[in-house]
């Protein structure tokens, strides 16, 4: 209801208000923004950027330390020192967002990178390390206890700075200060008499009659029956009634038998599986195409020539801070990006492109844990291969192919005139004592031993976006790095233009002109937000015809013979 609401107040602003929002202030919910993606009420070249709620963020760092602080195995000192001064570690984080936010002669970016700086810090300082704190921070006491090493030594410490990531993800967020407690209070006085969310405690003898019905009901077990009494002057309930009655009591005792005897038996919910609607009702009957044949072509020229005309240094300089700018998400959008190019040439002729589809133009960003921890230690991992390559890595933004206008890349650094980096950094992987451990024990499924030297995969989807981002920047060689807290690896790859022309250049073709181009040009999703609805191709479609052709004949000679 709320993702529905939302969406409308959308699509109805240029009506009432004359106006196309770009902004969504939002809590950790995503399927608001979900459904955004989806809907794109103001057209698919319209991105629109969420907000995190200030209030909603400090909450849940508050309340994740105070779990970590609860949780025995940790060092006792640390754990109270965290629970006692709770909220002072959420004024760290206040006070070095208030800092940047009103400093003034310095970019959104520059003032991203300090506040992020000062939220890592924030745990050391609050635990007695002062020794990367900037001088509007503290005043650096010299008698504090430094619990920074215990901290360290017990485990704690790296939980913390978990908590800290979605903070330091949110920085922007932050340095907005923007909250939605308006919406809340609305939402609160709504559900107090809808009763969605929330109980009307304040009305008259309700708050009494829950608890008195709730002993009752306890203690006696018959609470309904007491009622039924009560309501019909001691009348029998009925045959039905006594039955239904007998049934209630015999469920409820044999779950506390149960309960009793099995106190650890854990109850493990049954996977459901989606089949789509009802293929002879409602949202199943496939969509009537708006426009002509004749119409679409000249659309899809059109859009061609658009990316052909695109300024791609422009490009690249206004997306350098690449998930921090609205440009990076609004060009990738309209292109394939190197990322994807494993799983798209490593597709089957009978596999539907839907799903694919769905995932480059409507799915919203991935988050875990793993993917918040290759952030994290991204900017670390980039200043210890400098010191092995020997180079600067300088920042980059999207990068466009000047022939093929549909095709793009992000690396992670280029080195000199002729390299490019790529950086991945494992969470896996993180306890083992080296690239060949970590290979050994299967935690890095990408590269593989030979001679007893680390090398990735040439059938890996990386090795696919290595050659993509090397064809693309028209480089020779990509610095592929591999690092973790206890080692760091570090592999020179060389561009195969056979390896591109023969297994990449045709599959990324086809896929772009047959499967995403028609969906950008003329989207069918938003329209009932069924993935069913996005167009498949007429060879993709006879692949699948021939396929099930062939099984059921196999089956049918299994069965005979």
């Amino acid at each position: 209801m709320e993702a529905d609401g939302v969406v409308e107040g959308f699509l109805k602003s240029l009506e009432m208000h004359g106006l196309k929002f770009n902004r969504l202030i939002g809590d950790g919910d995503s399927s608001v923004t979900k459904r955004l993606h989806e809907i794109q009420p103001y057209g698919p070249n319209f991105y629109i950027k969420k907000i995190e709620c200030c209030n909603h963020l400090l909450r849940n760092y508050i309340t994740k330390l105070t779990t970590l602080a609860r949780n025995s195995k940790y060092p006792l000192r640390v754990r109270k020192f965290i629970l006692k001064n709770i909220f002072r570690f959420r004024s760290d984080v206040t006070k070095a967002a208030n800092h940047w936010r009103h400093l003034n002669g310095l970019t959104i970016s520059q003032k991203m990178k300090g506040i992020r700086k000062d939220l890592s810090n924030g745990p050391f300082h609050r635990l007695g390390d002062h020794t990367n704190c900037e001088t509007y921070f503290c005043d650096s006491k010299t008698n504090e206890r430094n619990l920074v090493p215990e901290a360290v030594g017990g485990g704690i410490m790296s939980e913390i700075q978990n908590c800290v990531s979605r903070l330091i993800v949110n920085a922007e967020s932050l340095l907005e200060n923007k909250d939605n407690n308006i919406c809340e209070q609305f939402n609160s006085l709504i559900n107090k008499h809808v009763a969605g969310k929330r109980i009307n405690f304040s009305s008259r003898g309700n708050y009494n009659t829950r608890v008195e019905a709730a002993v009752v009901s306890f203690n006696s077990k018959q609470f309904l029956r007491k009622l039924h009494k009560k309501m019909t002057n001691n009348f029998s309930p009925g045959k039905f009634g006594k039955k239904y009655l007998k049934n209630h009591n015999r469920i409820v005792g044999n779950t506390k038998r149960r309960r009793a005897l099995f106190p650890e038996t854990r109850k493990f919910k049954k996977t459901r599986t989606d089949n789509g609607p009802d293929e002879d009702y409602g949202l199943a009957e496939p969509l009537v195409d708006e426009i002509s044949p004749e119409m679409f072509e000249e659309k899809k020229n059109q859009f061609l020539v658009s990316l052909k005309n695109s300024n791609i240094d422009e490009i690249e300089s206004n997306t350098r801070d690449q998930t921090n700018s609205e440009a990076w998400y609004r060009e990738r959008r309209l292109r394939l990006t190197a990322s994807r190019f494993g799983q798209i040439c490593k597709m089957r002729s009978t596999t539907s492109c839907k799903n694919t589809v769905y995932n480059i133009l409507y799915a919203s960003e991935a988050q875990s844990k793993s993917l918040q921890y290759g952030r994290d230690m991204e900017d670390i991992a980039r200043k210890e291969a400098q010191k092995i390559i020997g180079e600067q890595i300088q920042a980059i933004g999207l990068i466009v192919d000047p022939i093929i206008s549909y095709l793009a890349a992000s690396p992670d650094g280029l080195v000199g005139s002729n390299a490019v980096v790529e950086i991945k950094c494992p969470f896996v992987a993180q306890n083992t004592v080296s690239a060949v451990d970590a290979v050994e024990k299967k935690l890095l499924q990408y590269c593989s031993l030979i001679n007893n030297k680390v090398v990735l995969k040439h059938d890996h989807a990386y090795f696919f976006q290595i050659m993509g981002q090397l064809h693309i920047s028209q480089r020779e060689i990509c610095y592929f790095i591999v690092y973790t807290s206890n080692w760091i690896h570090v592999e020179k790859i060389q561009y195969d233009n056979h390896f591109w022309e023969t297994k990449m250049a045709k599959p990324l073709q086809t896929f772009y002109l047959e499967c995403l181009l028609p969906e950008l040009i003329d989207p069918q999703f938003p329209k009932r937000l069924l993935k069913s609805d996005i167009r498949e191709p007429v060879r993709i479609q006879n692949s699948i015809k021939n396929q099930e052709k062939k099984r059921r004949y196999k089956h049918i000679i299994y069965i005979k013979f």
